[in-house]
């Protein structure tokens, strides 16, 4: 049975900003760029036409020329008695929009953040190729990875300060294969998951995806509010939660040692397994002293990580670190789906790990200098915008001079730049991100400074 949004909740989605020209431009952008950016699913029923004029107070001749206009641009299929639904189309999906740079030379993608391969990761491919023979004498189904990777992962958990066993880690298809892997796991349909309010949207919706009723955290100062979190699940039953505390994505921000202490007792006293997502730890581009995992607080917490962040996006092998309770159910869920990751994926990442650190700093210089090149170009082009250095990961988490995200969005496919809106990230309460842009500094400098270039222009068009 379809989904469906009401009149309402779909007034309270779209931007709030005017902007110039016709009303049903304006409202026509704002419903696709909900559709195409996720926020309206494929398949869900929008409300009547009456009935979105109604909420939006504007005439009826607006929304049926909307509407009209969606089906026209292959989003939205109308049928009597059935009414309008959402029908996308793979070429119009957010997913194929991150391959535009790929299907158009001269579009540049900020929508999202992975490296491009740094020096010494050919080297590292070619010495997986030596190890390859000996791979192929074995059936290569590794539903758990390849011994020797899960004991270098092993290994550097235990240098860090966490004693950890091979067989507590299993080798996924990337952080969303572990993310997805582990809310298959642990979350039944109809139980809570406590999520921050602004996190990454790729994770919860992997918990959303399996019945999961979400409960987010205010946003504030910080994702995290100890107090609130003890206020929260000592009024409710909560199976499990979702966070990001390493260089959360997308503020950067760290969970200090105070906070890590306070929430891993609420989630010890409440019985909720903590499910944390690390795979942006390693993206530790100042220096700065991390506090130790949250296994450490609370043994009974799942640790995500993953290599594309660190080495390359096209790298997808990932991680759970796992309390040995978990393990078989984690196996046994994972065979459903497939039977291991590409085991020549995890040779490579192997060599990376056996070659002394030497391509994870080449990787971390190179996002550096980026970040101060996008810094540098951002004070020099868009001084209204503000924009925080970030001491690790791979994004800045701008403020925007007004409430216009979504439409600068908009404007900027015109210009040939692919953004995402800041509502997309805040899970509860998306009105609340249209001050914010996620700005990734993955691509070469020329990029960065092209991708302002067109920024600036978008801004203007919206203000203008």
């Amino acid at each position: 049975m379809a989904s469906t949004i009401s009149a309402r909740r779909l007034a309270d989605a779209l931007p709030t900003t005017e902007v110039a020209g016709p009303a049903y431009r304006a409202l026509y952008d704002g419903i696709r760029l909900l559709i195409i950016d996720g926020r309206i699913a494929d398949g869900t029923r929008l409300p009547s036409e009456r009935e979105l004029a109604t909420a939006l107070g504007v005439s009826r001749t607006t929304t049926t020329r909307v509407y009209a206009e969606l089906r026209e641009a292959e989003l939205l299929e109308s049928r009597q008695g059935s009414g309008s639904v959402v029908r996308l189309p793979l070429g119009q999906s957010s997913t194929s929009s991150l391959m535009a740079d790929s299907n158009d030379p001269d579009t540049i993608a900020l929508t999202y953040s992975a490296p491009v391969g740094p020096p010494g990761l050919t080297r590292a491919f070619e010495r997986a190729v030596e190890r390859l023979p000996g791979l192929l004498a074995t059936t290569g189904y590794l539903p758990d990875g390849l011994p020797g990777l899960r004991e270098q992962i092993a290994a550097r958990y235990a240098a860090s300060g966490l004693p950890t066993d091979p067989d507590q880690i299993i080798v996924t298809n990337g952080a969303m294969g572990a993310l997805s892997l582990t809310a298959r796991t642990l979350v039944s349909p109809g139980q809570r998951v406590l999520v921050e309010g602004l996190s990454y949207p790729h994770g919860t919706d992997a918990f959303a995806a399996t019945g999961g009723r979400l409960s987010a955290l205010a946003v504030g100062e910080t994702p995290w509010d100890p107090e609130q979190i003890e206020s929260l699940l000592s009024r409710t039953n909560h199976s499990s939660a979702y966070l990001i505390t390493d260089f959360h994505n997308p503020t950067a921000a760290v969970m200090d040692d105070p906070t890590r202490t306070a929430i891993a007792a609420s989630f010890r006293r409440h019985r909720v397994t903590p499910v944390i997502d690390e795979s942006l730890r390693d993206i530790n581009l100042d220096g700065v002293e991390m506090p130790s995992h949250f296994a450490l607080y609370d043994p009974n917490a799942l640790l995500l990580g993953s290599s594309s962040k660190l080495y390359w996006g096209g790298l997808r092998v990932g991680w759970i670190r796992a309390p040995r309770p978990q393990l078989g159910s984690l196996i046994q869920a994972r065979m459903i789906d497939d039977l291991g990751t590409s085991a020549f994926d995890q040779l490579v990442l192997s060599e990376l790990l056996d070659d002394g650190g030497q391509t994870a700093a080449a990787s971390r210089a190179r996002a550096r200098a980026a970040r101060d090149h996008l810094l540098g170009e951002l004070a020099h082009k868009i001084p209204e915008i503000e924009a925080p250095c970030p001491a690790g990961g791979l994004n800045l988490w701008v403020r925007l001079p007004r409430r216009i995200s979504s439409d600068i969005t908009t404007a900027a496919a015109g210009h040939g730049l692919l953004l995402t809106p800041g509502p997309r990230f805040f899970t509860n309460a998306p009105a609340a991100g249209e001050r914010y842009l996620r700005l990734p500094f993955t691509l070469t400098h020329d990029q960065l400074t092209e991708a302002v270039h067109r920024l600036r222009a978008s801004i203007d068009d919206v203000l203008q």
